[in-house]
């Protein structure tokens, strides 16, 4: 008998909460009658006391992961509206009166929009998605003629990907506590680590179907991470190899 490998170390913030998670779904959902081991029960018990704290502390990380990720998605679609107006504005002084007609049509619509950037966020959205449904349907083809297509489809993509993410983003956690991250990893996992020996040890020396339950359900969730690290550092290889 013996614990499946794993170094928890190499697990990435969110998915090290994920794994302690996942083993007290296991065990709570086993059926098994945890005061069987009463020594079992109280460092189960810990596990599970430290997780609240630890899970409020990943969701302060994921919430300010997201935000940066929207400040950076909202960048890059306010970029793609500022290339629209540029490559708009070089038709400005042209001497071609279809080119002029054409401009004069767009910059209509720009100037409408001209504070889109500086909108709230689903105010933004709703306004460049309007902006380029006018853009598509102003008269005598002028977003063709001003080679705009390109920049329009561009503009889509951005706001809809900003869209996306908005959308899914997780629902910012109401406590003002800020929590030690790393502190309370590395304390859910001496107790983890401490209690999953436990089971090993008493798996082979009893050999009870409780325990020998218990030390089933530890290697299948380590097998699981383990299996996931593996196959990010292998892809992490292969690209450096490649480069």
């Amino acid at each position: 008998m013996q614990l499946y490998p794993i170094s928890t170390t190499r697990l990435q913030v969110i998915e090290a909460g994920q794994f302690i998670n996942r083993y007290i779904e296991d065990v709570t959902n086993s059926g098994q009658v945890l005061t069987t081991d009463p020594e079992f029960k109280i460092q189960f018990d810990k596990i599970k006391a430290i997780n609240i704290p630890y899970n409020e502390a990943l969701l302060q990380v994921k919430a300010r992961a997201e935000t940066l990720a929207l400040l950076e998605l909202d960048l890059r679609r306010d970029r793609k509206v500022l290339v629209i107006r540029r490559f708009t504005s070089a038709y400005e002084y042209t001497d071609d009166p279809g080119e002029l007609a054409a401009y004069r049509e767009i910059n209509v619509i720009l100037r409408k929009y001209k504070n889109v950037e500086k909108d709230n966020y689903e105010t933004e959205s709703l306004a460049i998605t309007n902006m380029i449904i006018e853009i598509r349907g102003a008269q005598d083809n002028a977003m063709d003629a001003l080679n705009l297509k390109r920049h329009v489809d561009n503009l889509e993509v951005a706001n809809d990907e900003f869209k996306t993410m908005f959308a899914n983003r997780s629902t910012e956690i109401g406590s003002t506590v800020e929590y030690d991250t790393n502190a309370l990893r590395k304390e859910i996992f001496v107790v983890y680590n401490k209690l999953a020996n436990y089971v090993l040890m008493m798996a082979d020396y009893k050999g009870t179907p409780f325990f020998l339950d218990m030390l089933r359900r530890v290697n299948t969730g380590r097998e699981y991470y383990a299996d996931i690290i593996a196959r990010r550092e292998g892809v992490n290889k292969k690209n450096n190899a490649n480069k």
